[in-house]
Parts: structure tokens; C-alpha cells; sequence
């Protein structure tokens, strides 16, 4: 097996809803690269035993070292959420002193993003991997629970901000750089690069959760925009 030492390791680091699957899957296509999904997610089964994942969250950075051990492959990454570890600005310093890389992944849509948020939260339909989408649902969200989302949202990006301001990184906008497929080959070969390895086709299996607009998908659509502005939270639609 190859050594740890001998490897290039990265961070893919962001938000939910922000691109992040879309980017591992992409990046996992490449023949020099293995790229985990969210090593802490249990419903991504990478720690299926209850103790061990206590161990897990308790040291974080051991299990990331660990798995990147269990990787044949010249590079290795994975994908860790703002909010799913305690302290994450401590452990991406500890990661850099380590020689990992970072890339950054963000939404400029604050809106949408929790949109897709509470879609998937109340239809348990978090990724699309089919070539025909299931029925359209029809659901209301909670004013207050969405204000609150959103609020936190905002507080967030601007401390994953502040974080990454002191590490060396690279950015990738789900708006700018993977929204249409046409500009997946682009944002690739400047990851490829930052991770010094050459340019390669990438695919992914990866849908669009339902093609239908949301507003054909929340009933509240409108009302939640108004709500959101009323507040003076920055939309871009």
C-alpha cells in the first residue's frame, strides 16, 4: 500500500446543499483520485459501528488520517460540512500542518440553497441518481423554522469565510462553476492543477433533484421570498 506521506490529501469544504456530492463525484472520476463523500455523515455508512463512530467524532482528524491510508491511489479526498464538526477552523489548521489541500465549495444563493434544503429534509429525497424523477411533491414550508435556517445560514458562510481566510484554498461557486454541465471540464482542470495532477474527462451520475422549478414544488414560494427580503437577506434569483 502506499504510503500516507507520499499522497496528495484534500478537504472539500462547504455548506449542504452547495454543490459538494456533485463536486466528489466529479473529482472521483479522475484515474489519479479518490474522493470520499462525507466521511462523518452516518447515513453515508463510511462508520457503520455505533462505538467506533463516538471514536470518530471525538478524533476526527486520526479517522481522516486513517482513511486516507486505505486509499491505492496518488490522490485522496473527502468531504467535510461546516456544521458537522465541533471546532472546524482547528482541524483544517491541524489538516494544513499535515499538507492537506482545501477546496471550497459555496453558494451564492442563500435562498435556493435552503430552499433545496427544507425540499429534501421534508421529502427524504436528498440526491438523484435516475434519469426520470419521481412524482412532483407538493409542500408547504414553516416561515419561522425557514427564517431561522436562513438567518443561521448566513452566520455560517461568514465564519466558513473567516476560516478559509487563513488557509490556502481554492473556490469553486455552484453557480459559477457546476450549475451547467458544460463547465464541469474547466472547473475540473483547475482543481487538477491546484492538486498537481494532469487534466482528465470527468463524469457524474449525479441529477438535478426535480427539474421542475420550486416554485411549482413549495406553495409558499412567494411568501418565503418576501419574508426573506423583508429581512434584508440578500436574494439572487
Amino acid at each position: 500500500m502506499m504510503q500516507n506521506k507520499t499522497k496528495t490529501k484534500f478537504v472539500i469544504f462547504g455548506q449542504g446543499r452547495s454543490g459538494s456530492t456533485l463536486l466528489k463525484q466529479l473529482l472521483d472520476s479522475h484515474p489519479e483520485i479518490k474522493c470520499e463523500g462525507e466521511l462523518l455523515n452516518v447515513k453515508d455508512n463510511y462508520v457503520t459501528n455505533p462505538w467506533f463512530q463516538k471514536v470518530v467524532n471525538k478524533f476526527p482528524y486520526h479517522f481522516f488520517q486513517l482513511r486516507s491510508t486505505f486509499s491505492t491511489k496518488s490522490i485522496y479526498g473527502f468531504t467535510l460540512l461546516y456544521y458537522q464538526i465541533y471546532n472546524p477552523g482547528r482541524i483544517l489548521q491541524k489538516l494544513q500542518k499535515d499538507n492537506w489541500k482545501f477546496i471550497q465549495v459555496s453558494r451564492k444563493n442563500n435562498f435556493l440553497q435552503s430552499i433545496s434544503h427544507f425540499v429534501a429534509l421534508q421529502t427524504n429525497f436528498w440526491h438523484n441518481t435516475f434519469e426520470n424523477e419521481g412524482p412532483v411533491p407538493k409542500i408547504t414550508i414553516d416561515p419561522e423554522k425557514f427564517l431561522d435556517w436562513i438567518k443561521w445560514l448566513v452566520i455560517d458562510k461568514a465564519n466558513e469565510n473567516k476560516i478559509m481566510e487563513s488557509l490556502d484554498h481554492i473556490k469553486v461557486v455552484y453557480e459559477d462553476d457546476l450549475l451547467n454541465e458544460g463547465l464541469w471540464a474547466q472547473t475540473t482542470s483547475r482543481i487538477f492543477e491546484y492538486l498537481g495532477t494532469y487534466p482528465a474527462p470527468v463524469m457524474a451520475n449525479l441529477k438535478k433533484t426535480y427539474t421542475r422549478p420550486y416554485t411549482e414544488i413549495v406553495e409558499n414560494y412567494e411568501d418565503l421570498l418576501m419574508l426573506t427580503r423583508q429581512n434584508n437577506i440578500s436574494v439572487d434569483l
